[in-house]
């Protein structure tokens, strides 16, 4: 399992002033089982079956990636 903490995209709809309106990024946390890795991206997901099912694939490139920390399950 790990943690993993990345700069997410930050989507703002309608009418804004200049003066209030922010162009931060959102800052994200997700757990969950390492599925694949490649040199551009992490796939986690959140479960996986005794039959090879996989559940909620969340899929993140390494670019925005903040931190990650393997996780020990007790």
């Amino acid at each position: 399992m790990l943690l993993v903490e990345w700069a997410d995209t930050n989507v703002m709809h309608g009418w804004e002033h200049p003066e209030l309106a922010q162009d931060n990024l959102a800052y994200a946390q997700a757990i969950g089982y390492l599925k694949s890795e490649t040199d551009e991206q992490i796939t986690l997901t959140m479960a996986v079956s005794d039959f090879g099912l996989i559940f909620e694939k969340l899929t993140i490139p390494k670019g925005s990636i903040k931190y990650i920390k393997e996780l020990r399950v007790k």
